[in-house]
């Protein structure tokens, strides 16, 4: 994606300066319970788009395989052909239009909608229509120069592949889950739960929505962090000591394995939210807490 090597470095640039992981300073902290901001933002793609990273392997804080963030491209432009190797990468993308190339298949997506990458196709995405193209971008296993082959190295590269993007049009007709009150959560992807879809991934996602006031009761996901990002409206996470976490929308809140908490909508209006569970989410692993 032309980040090439800048990537490590400029994530371990904000860490160190503007920083990933910060705690809401007119709350409460907590250690294993934190708001993510986006670090700085800094040009791709030779300038067509722009990437700012909410997680990255330098942050020794947060214990997840991959690596998260979020993109953005102008009306027009479009990431070159490169290739991932061992690595997928799932796209959501929270405003405007995708074409996405995936091998010899390019379908094309819209706001809400999700698409999963395999490993080593060759990829680009382009943002067509009339508003800049904005998605939640994660690479998994987490991206690092080395897994990138793109330019000359691309032609050049020995293995040939035929992969075929996964597209979810709708995260909302996923499994439905009970766990609060106003409030509706569906999976979006999980490879425990839907094995048969061959999920090139190892965390799971959950789409949710809701209402002014709605909230999910206290839980806690045995050895497996959650991750949730705001897509619309604001949320508090917050714990049984009193602990809370405000997350406005463009923000993430990430809970570390066995860490018991529940979240709300602290606005007026609806929210919705992707929730990221590293390994996959399971009935077993979650544990209700009174």
């Amino acid at each position: 994606m032309h980040r090439v090597g800048c990537l490590i470095f400029v994530c371990t640039l904000t860490l160190i300066s503007a920083g990933c992981l910060t705690g809401s300073p007119s709350q409460e902290e907590n250690d294993s319970i934190g708001m993510l901001t986006l670090g700085s933002v800094f040009p791709i793609y030779d300038g067509q788009g722009s990437y700012s990273m909410f997680i990255c392997p330098e942050n020794p804080e947060i214990l997840v395989n991959y690596t998260l963030g979020r993109v953005t491209i102008s009306s027009g432009n479009a990431t070159p052909p490169h290739r991932l190797i061992g690595s997928s990468e799932f796209v959501c993308l929270t405003g405007g239009e995708a074409k996405i190339r995936c091998d010899n298949t390019t379908v094309t997506v819209h706001e809400g909608e999700v698409v999963i990458l395999p490993d080593g196709v060759v990829q680009s995405i382009t943002a067509v229509g009339d508003a800049e193209l904005r998605y939640v971008d994660v690479i998994q296993p987490p991206f690092s120069s080395a897994i990138q082959v793109t330019g000359a190295e691309l032609a050049d590269f020995p293995v040939v592949t035929d992969g075929v993007p996964i597209v979810i049009h709708d995260p909302g007709e996923g499994i439905e889950w009970d766990i609060g009150s106003d409030m509706m959560i569906y999976t979006v992807a999980n490879p425990v739960l839907a094995p048969e879809r061959n999920l090139p991934i190892e965390y799971s996602v959950a789409y949710a929505e809701l209402l002014p006031g709605g909230s999910a009761d206290y839980n806690r996901l045995t050895g497996a962090s959650e991750l949730i990002y705001v897509i619309t409206g604001e949320i508090e996470v917050f714990t049984p000591d009193g602990s809370v976490v405000r997350v406005p929308a463009g923000s993430a809140a990430w809970t570390a394995p066995d860490q018991v908490k529940g979240y709300r909508n602290a606005g007026d209006s609806m929210a919705t939210i992707l929730s990221f569970v590293d390994p996959a989410w399971t009935p077993e692993r979650s544990i209700a807490v009174e």
